[in-house]
């Protein structure tokens, strides 16, 4: 019987051990994870502003070195007009297309389309709301009346 009871005695101290480690962990953690949460919550308040402004950074750095690169290529093509440009062969050809110009000893020629003839005539004749047709061909047997 003592040892019934000494097994019994055992068994409760056992127990109360058990329970007051229990208690302690329970203690320990508890405002362990409260303390742990509320870190975790100031970490993530004070570092998703900042995260998110430098996401939009690295997006308007992307969107900048495009645009840089955008303008890169047309400041390139533009120095190729401005060579084109420049040179003698092109400053010719332009003297020749809006000026006439030729060189010595060159006849100049211009071809008149007889397209762009009529149709002069008949924006003439809309503008002054008459046959201008008419009034040509009587000046042309008027004048071979006369002579």
């Amino acid at each position: 019987m003592v040892r019934e009871y000494k097994n019994v005695y055992q068994e409760r101290i056992s127990k109360r051990i058990r329970e007051k480690e229990r208690g302690r962990i329970r203690r320990l953690i508890t405002p362990t994870t409260i303390l742990l949460i509320f870190f975790i919550f100031i970490f993530f308040s004070i570092n998703t502003p900042t995260f998110n402004k430098i996401l939009d950074q690295r997006r308007e750095i992307k969107a900048f070195q495009n645009v840089l690169e955008q303008v890169k290529r047309a400041n390139q093509e533009l120095k190729k007009k401005v060579e084109i440009i420049s040179s003698d062969e092109y400053i010719e050809e332009e003297a020749r297309r809006k000026f006439g110009l030729v060189k010595e000893n060159q006849t100049a020629y211009i071809v008149v389309d007889e397209a762009d003839e009529i149709e002069e005539l008949e924006i003439e004749q809309e503008k002054y709301g008459i046959s201008y047709q008419f009034w040509e061909n009587f000046a042309k047997s008027y004048w071979s009346l006369r002579k």
